[in-house]
């Protein structure tokens, strides 16, 4: 980047001194983003303050002192940035020269890529409509917009007269305005179709090619053309309006157009900077910026104008609350001591031995000299004021007071009785005239006879009066409660109500008693200026000091001036100081804006009707407006906080992990007139709470410990930061999860959980065991009961005798294996659950008993391998018991043979049988069963699983392993 200063040149005509002067831009400045080689395009000043420049080497935002680029989500892009916008959702738009647009989301520009593609052709401009459309303007393909997400064109099959599109607007009824090389084009959407009419030449348009417009507000527009300089469109009736200051236009084509506090700037291709006041309706006194092309326009927070030069130069002019009148040279401006605006905005300069009034007709300057009968060329004319019948009152220093008929041009002098010989200031309000002097003072209250100059002036005399304290009075005022004030040179000041005198000193809390200047506010606070000790506000109770400590840029102060907005304007030699009476903060005005070398003299400052308040400066008559909406102090934004020096999105992410504790904070006061001259103060409220004093715009938080946080900073420009805005960012770190009071809490409850489900599960043990242990009864019960009953017995022991009869050998076999039976039943009733190896012996011994008496009629088929024998568990006597419920329940014979299966199936041990039911069904308990199923219940918690479909009856055993 490359500041530089411009110097500007200005020829006025002048009728009585005429001279050619070369002038400097007020507050002019000269900035480049990149390299002598990056043009620039458009301008933009987003909702934030930022302003954002669109060049040949992409986008970049400037806050003042320095560019930075903001890049496109595909790096090897280096487009062209032709047009910048801002929607309604604070987004940044952007059209490039190849046609492509793209939108910035998460501070990166990311190509919008539709499907009906995008325009090969220039992009120029953007507007959004009153639906949130987003219209863009091409250079040579026509018009397009979006609608639901879809892109349509709008070109000559819709009715557009010209497919060069330069600038759009939108009206008040939502039709959008499009410039073009055929006029202006008003489209009128109805979804996604269009309809377009054509304002020309026919319709009144000065000229064809239209290179900008402009609103002006209530569904007006400033319109901009090639040839024909500008004019003013009303979009309600249709009509067109062409300024006197446009008529015969000789200053080139107008490139752009900016309007703004009641100001048209207007950027020409041949004459640099324009100005045009909608109020005067005259151009303003304009510089030519040296590079004859200027091209986009856009105004900062300050009210500083910035403007494109045709050398690739962001340039910034002076405030629009400033405006220079460079009507004298300097050895003029030695003999100028004061200054009049008159009701007609003639500017009234006192010079020797007479005074000149300047008028501005576009541009140029007319002067005209009144002498002044009377005074010589040692005179010192100190003072002029305008009376209510536009007479000008003229104070000498040594020759009295005078008073001019500007439409004659005659002239008396004062010479009532009392009137003093060196006046310091004439003031007034409504029909007094109150003079103060080197003698006294002399209040004047006129009558309808005053009109003409020649008849007696009726005044009251104040010298020599005690009360007052001192003859040497500085300035007298009349305020809107009708009370005079005298500001003495030693003696306080004094304030005459309804014939009583109250004097207020350096008793009274007033460190100075020499008061040169008196002002009200909008409030009725009286404020005065003090030779040293700074200005001075007085509600009727208290009286607040503003010196250095609070602000003021200097003590030297020649006066103050209330302005139209109620603030109080202390003009000095470095500049104005403007001091917001409702808050006491403090702005200032100086040579960074385009004021320097200020006059000092007390008459060198002036206030015309509007409020506007004029001083002399060496370069010329400087005006200054009190504009609404102009921010004079530093807007504070927190531009990013990195989380261990990583953006992070401040609109979502305001939690953090214990680990998440290494905070960035980058922060700007934008303030466009003196960047430079920002400083901020800063706290992180939750770590401290005093602030902390910084020129720099970065704080770092390293390792914070867990809390609620809230990052504060606010900027000034002169270290008090009393009445500074602020800017925070609210966070937490969480605790480390085992130190937070839910982990405690839960902790305690699993704690208290696992201790209950303990208990629980001890005393569900114990009672299981013993339900165990009552289930194991009742099935050895059950088991005994069955293989003792009489039926058993007279089956095995007819089994028997047929055996010895036959084979005692054989007997004596089946009386040990029934012995072995009834053993094994014994041995095993203690055990909860025996394998199914020592199970399937038990079995053996059951079956080779039922065998002897059913032969090969009862047949088993046993399918599981000896090591999964080994390692499947069940309770004892389980399988004999469903072995033998099968028995009883089916018939066993040659033709009915009953089948016996056992085999691993799903996890489950199956025992299975085929069905022959017995016609005569014996008798059960059904215990047998249901004991099978409690006893596996306690023992897994799964269940056994009985059914009978079609020929079989079957029980699934879940498979216990140890």
């Amino acid at each position: 980047m490359q500041q530089g200063k411009c110097y500007v040149y200005l020829i006025f005509l002048l009728t009585l001194l005429p001279f050619k002067l070369q002038a400097q831009l007020p507050g002019y400045k000269e900035f480049r983003p990149g390299d002598n080689n990056t043009r620039i395009f458009s301008l933009l000043r987003s909702s934030n303050g930022y302003l954002f420049a669109g060049t040949s080497n992409g986008l970049f935002k400037f806050d003042g002192i320095s560019f930075s680029k903001i890049e496109i989500n595909k790096p090897e892009s280096t487009d062209s940035v032709t047009a910048v916008f801002q929607d309604n959702k604070n987004h940044i738009w952007i059209g490039c020269n190849s046609g492509r647009i793209a939108k910035a989301i998460d501070r990166k520009l990311q190509y919008i890529e539709p499907e009906e593609g995008t325009p090969k052709k220039r992009i120029t401009s953007f507007v959004q409509d009153k639906e949130g459309n987003i219209w863009f303007g091409t250079a040579g393909e026509g018009l397009y917009h979006f609608y639901n997400n879809r892109l349509f064109l709008v070109n000559d099959e819709n009715g557009l007269s010209d497919l060069n599109i330069h600038s759009l607007a939108v009206t008040e009824k939502g039709e959008v305005l499009a410039a073009t090389d055929q006029g202006v084009n008003i489209c009128s959407p109805n979804g996604s179709k269009v309809t377009v009419k054509v304002i020309g030449p026919s319709q009144g348009l000065p000229d064809y090619i239209v290179t900008s417009i402009f609103p002006a507000g209530k569904n007006t527009f400033w319109i901009g053309m090639q040839d024909k300089g500008f004019c003013w469109y009303d979009n309600g009736s249709k009509k067109v309006m062409v300024p006197v200051a446009a008529a015969n236009w000789n200053k080139g084509q107008v490139n752009s157009l900016y309007f703004t506090h009641n100001k048209l700037w207007i950027a020409t291709q041949d004459s640099g900077l324009l100005c045009y006041s909608a109020v005067s309706e005259k151009l303003l006194p304009f510089i030519n910026a040296g590079q004859r092309a200027v091209g986009s326009i856009t105004e900062d927070d300050q009210g500083n104008m910035w403007f494109v030069t045709d050398n690739n130069i962001l340039a910034k002019a002076a405030s629009n609350a400033l405006q220079v009148y460079p009507i004298y040279n300097e050895a003029f401006y030695s003999t100028v001591h004061t200054i009049l605006v008159d009701k007609e905005n003639n500017i009234w300069t006192g010079t020797d031995q007479a005074i000149v009034k300047h008028t501005y007709v576009n541009g140029s300057l007319v002067s005209k000299k009144y002498p002044v009968q009377g005074l010589d060329m040692k005179t010192d004319i100190t003072s002029l004021y305008q009376d209510q019948f536009n007479n000008i009152w003229i104070g000498a220093m040594g020759k009295g007071a005078f008073v001019l008929d500007p439409a004659t041009g005659k002239t008396r002098q004062l010479k009532e009785a009392g009137t003093g010989n060196s006046i310091l200031s004439i003031t007034g309000r409504d029909n007094t005239i109150c003079i103060a002097g080197l003698e006294g003072a002399m209040v004047f209250e006129l009558t309808n006879e005053n009109a003409i100059i020649s008849n007696e002036y009726h005044f009251t005399g104040y010298n020599k009066i005690e009360t007052i304290g001192s003859n040497y009075i500085y300035n007298v005022f009349k305020d809107s409660k009708g009370r005079i004030w005298f500001a003495t040179d030693g003696k306080g000041l004094t304030m005459l109500n309804k014939g009583v005198y109250t004097h207020y000193n350096e008793a009274s809390g007033i460190r100075d008693e020499h008061i040169y200047s008196v002002a009200e506010d909008n409030a009725g606070k009286i404020w005065f200026s003090t030779s040293n000790a700074g200005v001075y506000a007085f509600d009727g109770k208290t009286f607040t000091n503003y010196a250095v400590k609070e602000g003021l840029s200097s003590l030297l102060i020649s006066a103050i001036r209330a302005d139209k907005l109620g603030n109080i304007v202390v003009v000095h030699k470095e500049g104005l100081d403007v001091i917001d009476s409702k808050t006491g903060s403090i702005s200032y005005i100086n040579a960074a804006q385009g004021i320097w070398e200020i006059n000092d003299d007390l008459g060198a400052v002036c206030t015309d009707a509007a409020g506007n308040i004029f001083i002399a400066t060496k370069k010329g008559i400087v005006q200054y407006e009190a504009l609404q909406g102009i921010i004079h102090s530093p807007k504070i934004i927190i531009e990013s906080v990195q989380l261990f020096l990583n953006d992070i999105d401040t609109a979502v992410m305001h939690h953090f992990n214990y680990d998440e504790n290494n905070f960035t904070f980058n922060f700007t006061g934008l303030y466009y007139s003196s960047p430079e001259k920002v400083f901020y103060e800063y706290k992180l409220e939750g770590l401290y709470s005093t602030w902390q004093f910084t020129a720099d715009n970065s704080k770092a938080f390293p390792k914070l410990p867990p809390g609620k946080y809230i990052f504060k900073v606010r900027a000034s420009l002169n270290k008090n930061f009393a009445n500074a805005s602020e800017a925070s960012f609210a966070f937490e770190i969480s605790q480390p999860f085992w130190r937070t009071w839910w982990f405690f809490t839960v902790a305690l409850l699993i704690i208290g959980g696992l201790l209950y489900w303990y208990i629980k599960k001890r005393e569900r043990r114990l009672t299981q065991v013993q339900e165990l242990k009552n289930q194991k009864v009742k099935f050895e019960f059950e088991v005994l009961r069955n293989q003792v009953n009489p039926h058993f017995l007279f089956n095995s022991f007819n089994t028997l005798i047929s055996t010895i009869e036959n084979d005692p050998r054989m007997g004596v076999e089946y009386v040990e294996q029934l012995s072995d039976f009834f053993r094994n039943i014994v041995n095993y009733r203690d055990k909860n659950t025996i394998s199914l190896q020592e199970e399937l012996t038990l079995l053996k011994n059951y079956l080779y008993l039922q065998q002897k008496r059913y032969g090969n009629n009862l047949k088993p088929a046993i399918n599981v391998s000896e090591e999964e024998q080994k390692h499947i568990f069940l309770p004892p006597l389980t399988l004999q018991l469903l072995v033998e419920n099968a028995i009883k329940h089916n018939v066993v014979s040659k033709e009915a043979v009953l089948q016996v299966e056992l085999f691993i199936k799903d996890d489950c041990l199956v025992v299975r049988n085929n069905i022959n039911k017995k016609i005569n069904k014996e008798k059960g308990t059904g215990m047998g069963l249901q004991n099978i199923k409690s006893r596996y219940a306690m023992l897994q918690g799964k269940p056994v699983v009985v059914s009978e479909i079609a020929d079989y009856f079957t029980v699934s055993l879940p498979i216990l392993k140890r």
